[in-house]
């Protein structure tokens, strides 16, 4: 995983918000997110307040740390050189073993780098690897640990929340996954927030919290009358809509 300068910050930035008004290329099936657009949002903003020599210096080995176990995650993967995409191995068992193990080698580089770019973004591959395991309770409290190491930065609760939400979907919790694309969704500088909020208020039907489903829609329809959204997602909420308030 390439490393981005820190005068690139502003450009990126840019560029994942220029990715959030093509809305209506997203679709629920893009989601969760590439993990390198997460990680270049992320590593983006953290970036920024990084200063001096010796934090600099301890950026620099952290990152090289973190570059390192990816490259032999992808490499044990079987992806091809410069790949930045996971292929899907043939055996389940192998991958899940290989994903196990280079979770907690993901979490080795986030306690031995602590207080970098490197060891929150480290935290995020390690949660989704134990997600992707089936190890969704872990994967959450790895991630609610990042958001703890995150100082408060909104944007970055919000893509961990994001996270959160997509690995209670996978275990068809739809209340909790609800929640925490709401929580997503109320950062008002987090440039996915309207999506967010969409993909609550289908958990939200999903979970038979009709009603709540229906403000929410009612909101977004007040709050972002021009988002896109994908077509099923335009016409859920169209029902919604018509719904008479109780």
């Amino acid at each position: 995983m390439a490393r981005k300068p820190e005068h690139k910050q502003s450009h990126v930035i840019e560029e994942i918000e220029s990715f959030a008004e093509r809305g209506a290329q997203w679709v629920r099936g893009h989601l969760p997110l590439s993990i390198a657009a997460l990680l270049s949002v992320l590593g983006a903003a953290a970036a920024i307040g990084v200063q001096g020599a010796n934090q600099a210096r301890d950026a620099e080995t952290a990152s090289d740390a973190l570059d390192q176990v990816t490259a032999e995650f992808l490499q044990a993967m079987g992806a091809e050189p410069g790949a930045l995409t996971v292929p899907e191995l043939a055996n389940p068992a192998a991958a899940e073993a290989i994903q196990i193990e280079f979770s907690e080698l993901f979490g080795v580089v986030a306690e031995e780098h602590a207080g970098t770019v490197a060891a929150s973004l480290a935290r995020i591959e390690q949660g989704r690897l134990a997600a992707t395991a089936g190890e969704t309770d872990a994967a959450v409290a790895i991630w609610q640990g990042a958001i703890e190491d995150l100082d408060g930065n909104p944007v970055f609760q919000a893509i961990v929340e994001q996270q959160i939400a997509q690995a209670y979907e996978s275990d068809a919790r739809w209340l909790e996954a609800a929640e925490s694309y709401e929580r997503a969704g109320a950062v008002e500088s987090y440039p996915l927030r309207y999506w967010a909020l969409a993909e609550a208020a289908r958990c939200l039907q999903q979970a038979g919290e009709i009603e709540r489903a229906r403000e929410l829609a009612l909101k977004l329809e007040a709050d972002a009358p021009e988002l896109m959204l994908p077509q099923h997602l335009s016409a859920m909420f169209e029902e919604l809509r018509q719904i008479p308030a109780h």
